[in-house]
């Protein structure tokens, strides 16, 4: 079976060593017989394309760098995903033109082991009906509720099948009982949408249902699990947890943790 992994990345040369190595280690891994990174990057001033381009003359894959002189933005500001969205959809390009079985989208600045990759793959084959199994990446950043040094991390791009967002700075980010329980049980929870700076999903699916990312309705990854889920549930994992270390991370006020336990629904 081949693999393709999708990746953009701007600035990213600080976390090259540890991403490129985890790619590397996918090659041998099975069930993959042969991996190939699609890499889309814009305006790094680090040397990030350089490296990239480098790494691929004795790998395979395919790079896209451009130079759109745009300022780096942050948060959920909406240029910021529409221009997600469209680099995401620029590197799918080469990918769709490969005979690959499955597509890995996944974040470069993660800490991210092999056997976390694989572990998706195994509950994919576990949830066969699923179109599109999700990590739930985790920050250093102590749950709202006191519940533990760690957080989940992709709270935007989350929602449940009842529409409500994911609850930032929370362990379980799920506000309704029977998703809470599921995620506590280490049970996959089917949303209508999530990332959670890892993906794995059949290449089939993204053909036949033309998956694309668009970021003008809010995060670019709400459009493409909705269109996902014409061929099966998309299901958040909660037993794979990358890794996001933030050198200075955020802090939670009382009120809002007041205001998190007042939207819990009972």
């Amino acid at each position: 079976m081949g693999l393709g992994v999708l990746a953009v990345l701007r600035d990213e040369a600080h976390h090259l060593d540890r991403f490129l190595a985890l790619l590397e280690l996918l090659g041998p891994t099975q069930p993959w017989g042969s991996v190939f990174c699609s890499f889309y990057e814009n305006d790094s001033e680090d040397g990030t394309p350089e490296r990239l381009s480098s790494w691929l003359l004795s790998h395979r894959g395919s790079l896209i760098t451009e130079r759109l002189h745009e300022p780096r933005r942050v948060g959920r500001d909406q240029q910021r995903t529409e221009r997600l969205a469209a680099a995401r959809n620029r590197a799918l390009e080469p990918l769709l033109a490969q005979d690959l079985d499955w597509l890995l989208v996944i974040d470069a600045d993660l800490w991210i082991r092999v056997e976390q990759v694989v572990a998706l793959y195994n509950l994919s084959q576990q949830h066969r009906q699923a179109a599109m199994v999700c990590a739930s990446a985790i920050q250093n950043v102590p749950d709202v509720l006191g519940e533990g040094c760690w957080s989940y991390y992709d709270s935007w791009a989350l929602r449940d099948l009842r529409g409500s967002g994911g609850i930032t700075f929370a362990a379980n980010p799920f506000r309704h009982p029977q998703d809470r329980w599921r995620w506590m049980a280490g049970l996959p929870v089917s949303v209508a949408s999530a990332f959670g700076g890892m993906a794995l999903l059949p290449m089939s699916v993204v053909r036949s249902h033309q998956l694309r990312w668009h970021g003008h309705e809010g995060c670019e990854h709400w459009a493409f699990c909705e269109a996902a889920r014409r061929a099966g549930p998309v299901l958040a994992c909660p037993t794979v947890q990358p890794l996001v270390l933030h050198p200075n991370p955020p802090q939670c006020s009382p009120a809002y943790a007041e205001q998190v336990r007042s939207q819990l629904v009972a």
